[in-house]
């Protein structure tokens, strides 16, 4: 599989992961330190437990929002080294049909640990984002 078929592959499994509420596959897809960088922020997430407390957050945002799909698409990617790969992709966050936020750009880079490509860094292209990736915001009532 060529470097973009591995990141999307990457991508669709962690996100359906996050979806479903699965941390124990989410956890096997994470390389710790793995750094996150933002426009408000740059965090490194060193520990299991800060791990586990960004994914609990966000997958608790996507369900009071009602997400129905979470859909990130590669634009491209290139393997940096044997065992760096490195893209970028558009999330879409949607519920229902509609969107939660507007489509965003991210980059990862996966290192392979073992058998396994896991997340390394990934940079954040969401203005207002911080850790954990996205912190959406449940819309004001009469909007």
């Amino acid at each position: 599989m060529d470097s973009k078929g591995i990141l999307q592959a990457y991508l669709d499994e962690v996100s359906t992961a996050t979806l479903k509420g699965d941390w124990e596959t989410y956890r096997d897809h994470v390389a710790l330190p793995c750094a996150v960088i933002s426009h408000d922020e740059s965090k490194i997430i060193e520990t299991e437990e800060d791990l586990r407390a960004g994914f609990d957050q966000f997958r608790g945002s996507l369900q009071a929002l009602r997400v129905t799909d979470y859909i990130r698409l590669v634009e491209n990617a290139a393997r940096l080294d044997h065992d760096l790969i490195s893209g970028s992709y558009i999330s879409h966050i949607i519920a229902g049909g509609q969107r939660i936020v507007a489509p965003y750009r991210s980059i990862m880079t996966l290192r392979l640990v073992g058998n396994r490509w896991k997340a390394a860094s990934v940079t954040n292209g969401l203005a207002n984002s911080r850790w954990p990736l996205i912190r959406l915001e449940l819309p004001k009532e009469g909007t």
